[in-house]
């Protein structure tokens, strides 16, 4: 296996991971693992496994992600490398529109296979229709499972099986790459808007994007740090941890202005910070593009029409 350095920049989208997926049949949909938004050790050597698995649909909410009918089940089988974690672990998980904290209400449980620990099933239990933008269906899950990562780095192959899902169903070959140590983590943070999608968003030219992008920062090795940003006079901004470099955030794509909003200490110290997004006046996509060193990116969509 591959050996991975532990200062290896993981780039996630809301929809991507740094994975790559062999289907076995080529009509099948594909699946990706990214970094669960709120942990940094979900795919580090030696630490419990929490990640999401993504489906192929984008990240946008206008389109449809996949309708799954009641009873269908996701099996995940973890090589022989990963080490069953010993007594009752506490496994859980989200069915997820596509971002942060964007959970499909319907109920569904995670639960370890009794003749093989290496097992782990969710199964949906009621049926997920793929509605309007606000319910776009589903395009990920999240599982926190009661395995160990292996104490190597690597690339690992997890079989993936969908069972009475509808289109989904199938079975594939998911390659999770494991890192040596926890890498820092950014990821939008939509929990301040009602379960509203700020990771794409419409506006008109001129006009400020309607909802506040608001990011978590998640650094492995360290309590929680205050969490600032500030202009670095190049049209980007640093994001500061207890003052000292950590990152930044820049923009691509027709020209958008950002205007950081100071939190109170509350949620700074819990590594969230929030920027304003103003369009400019030319029509197109732009994109804004939060990134921490030797960690993730994440990037934030705004279609200005």
């Amino acid at each position: 296996m591959k050996s991975l350095s532990g200062n290896l920049v993981i780039a996630i989208t809301a929809l991507a991971g740094a994975l790559t997926f062999a289907p076995v049949r080529a009509a099948a949909p594909s699946v990706t693992i990214a970094y669960q938004p709120m942990v940094s050790t979900g795919l580090a050597a030696k630490q419990p496994f929490e990640a999401w698995f993504v489906f192929d649909r984008p990240a946008d909410p206008n389109i449809p992600g996949y309708a799954v009918p009641a009873g269908a089940t996701m099996r995940l089988t973890f090589p022989k490398e990963f080490m069953p974690l010993g007594g009752h672990p506490h496994l859980e998980g989200a069915l997820l529109y596509g971002w942060p904290h964007g959970a499909v209400p319907v109920p569904f449980t995670v639960t370890q296979n009794e003749p093989d620990p290496r097992v782990v099933v969710v199964r949906i239990n009621e049926a997920i229709s793929a509605g309007p933008p606000e319910r776009p269906g589903l395009k990920a899950i999240h599982v926190r499972t009661g395995e160990l990562n292996p104490a190597s780095p690597g690339d690992y192959s997890i079989v993936v099986q969908l069972i009475n899902a509808g289109s989904l169903s199938g079975t594939f070959n998911a390659v999770a790459h494991i890192t040596d140590e926890a890498v820092p983590n950014i990821a939008a943070y939509n929990q301040l808007h009602q379960g509203k999608d700020e990771d794409w968003q419409r506006v008109k030219p001129g006009m400020e994007a309607s909802l506040p992008i608001d990011f978590l920062v998640t650094l492995p090795d360290s309590s929680r740090s205050s969490i600032t940003v500030t202009p670095t006079g190049d049209g980007t901004f640093g994001i500061l941890s207890d003052g000292k470099p950590v990152g930044s955030i820049r923009t691509q794509g027709v020209a958008i202005e950002l205007t950081p909003e100071p939190f109170g200490p509350g949620f700074s110290r819990l590594g969230i910070f929030r920027v304003r997004a103003k369009a400019g006046t030319q029509i197109g996509t732009a994109e804004i593009i939060a990134s921490l060193n030797g960690g993730t990116q994440y990037k934030i969509t705004l279609v200005v029409e």
